[in-house]
């Protein structure tokens, strides 16, 4: 399956290093192929160097190995309707243009769109709970 996980998700997962989302991502990584668009990485990089801090080599460390692990793919347009928040647009286009079946994320705002054309919208926990359990 052809899943997007979103940079609350990736976030998660490089600061717990335990929990859902570490094992989801171990998960996605093992058993299904990770889309992900420079705009994701971008928010990656960002939010783990200002918001958590993260030393420079451990923030490269980590997009050098998300990119080896994922497909890339440039975000599909989305129109300005589909979301309350300008910024989940590019997220939304990268499932578009990574034909993802899912869309993992903690986003509030994209969650309560439950889909978006074609791949379902969900939490980590929904994911883990429904997908790792077949």
């Amino acid at each position: 399956m052809r899943i997007v996980l979103d940079s609350s998700v990736l976030i998660a997962a490089a600061i717990t290093r335990a929990g859902v989302c570490a094992e989801l991502m171990d998960d996605v990584l093992t058993s299904h192929d990770l889309i992900l668009s420079p705009f994701i990485l971008d928010e990656v990089e960002r939010k783990l160097r200002s918001k958590f801090r993260f030393a420079d080599a451990d923030v490269r460390r980590l997009l050098r190995f998300l990119k080896r692990a994922a497909t890339l793919v440039e975000p599909a347009p989305v129109p300005p309707d589909v979301c309350r928040d300008p910024n989940d647009r590019p997220v939304l286009g990268t499932a578009v243009a990574g034909a993802a079946s899912l869309l993992i994320t903690g986003d509030k705002d994209l969650l309560a769109l439950r889909s978006y054309e074609g791949t379902t919208i969900i939490r980590p926990a929904d994911f883990w709970h429904q997908w790792t359990a077949r």
